[in-house]
């Protein structure tokens, strides 16, 4: 199926022809076959490699020319953050980044990239390992996160952070992610209920219904229990602090409603920071604005942050 077919027969037709047959809708008007394109990022970013290979040089280039300080977040050996800070940096404000890659690629390594914007603007710039499915369960990888934003709360001041305002961000599974990280209940963990101070979320997946009925549930593995309990979209209650939702204009169909409806929730809520499309850039290309402190994107980010 080509990208402009996808587009012509989307949602706008309640079935897709086979044949001289009608497959019947899974969700909305998709068809199975559009539901399962609408979440495979390959077919709307065809050079997803080559793009997610230049997020991991470009990271490693960051972490030559301005090494940061990695500590260990949780009990486990490989809970790992790193954080890079402002020389002689003094309460400074901490976003947390949760990285991209499907909850089964990547890791904090090829995430450093955005650091020179946030430090050059005086806020110290975090990104934690916290695990795939290739090893571990989505509930597991969702608790190694709080936890690494728990351990950047109570330390920050140990690398001129600010623990009184600390932001959490991620792009598209960990945008999923930091909005799990978002509801969380951070009075049982011996903290302020305002622990985080606003969430910056870049084409994340808000609702699981409509991903596990997609190709996706194939590794993804929720109970019903756990579809509901890690869809923030399900737990607006929980969120108290102001949330920036982004999307790029070539993001695919399903990643733009999820955004569009989440953005439409927290607005009513009254929680929605800003609502930021990135122009001209795929869902791989989207956080590669976080590498230019003059892109609408990273100006939505300052301004979440207050810099």
């Amino acid at each position: 199926m080509r990208r402009r077919t996808f587009l012509l027969a989307g949602v706008s037709l309640p079935a897709a022809a086979v044949g001289k047959s009608f497959a019947a809708p899974v969700f909305l008007d998709y068809t199975q076959e559009q539901l399962d394109t609408a979440y495979d990022q390959s077919f709307w970013a065809p050079q997803m490699a080559e793009l997610e290979a230049n997020a991991g040089a470009a990271s490693a280039e960051v972490r030559r020319t301005m090494p940061p300080r990695t500590a260990q977040y949780g009990p486990e050996a490989d809970h790992l953050i790193d954080v890079f800070a402002p020389a002689n940096a003094k309460a400074a404000p901490v976003l947390v980044f949760l990285h991209e890659g499907a909850w089964t690629r990547n890791t904090r390594e090829d995430a450093s990239y955005p650091a020179p914007t946030f430090v050059t603007r005086g806020a110290a710039y975090a990104a934690p390992d916290f695990g795939s499915l290739k090893t571990l369960t989505l509930v597991q990888m969702v608790e190694n996160c709080r936890q690494a934003v728990e351990w950047t709360v109570k330390n920050a001041a140990g690398f001129g952070g600010d623990p009184n305002r600390v932001y959490v961000a991620g792009h598209s599974s960990g945008a999923h992610l930091a909005a799990c990280v978002l509801t969380t209940d951070w009075t049982q963990r011996g903290l302020p209920a305002d622990a985080v101070k606003g969430g910056f979320l870049m084409s994340g997946m808000y609702d699981f219904y409509p991903v596990m009925l997609s190709s996706r549930s194939s590794y993804l593995h929720l109970t019903d229990v756990e579809q509901a309990e890690f869809s923030p979209m399900r737990h607006l209650d929980r969120i108290g602090c102001p949330i920036a939702v982004v999307s790029a204009d070539q993001d695919s169909p399903e990643f733009k409603r999820q955004s569009d409806v989440f953005g439409e929730a927290l607005r009513g809520m009254g929680r929605l920071a800003s609502r930021t499309v990135a122009f001209d850039a795929n869902h791989f290309q989207e956080p590669e604005h976080l590498k230019d402190p003059n892109t609408e994107v990273s100006q939505a980010a300052f301004k979440l942050m207050g810099l």
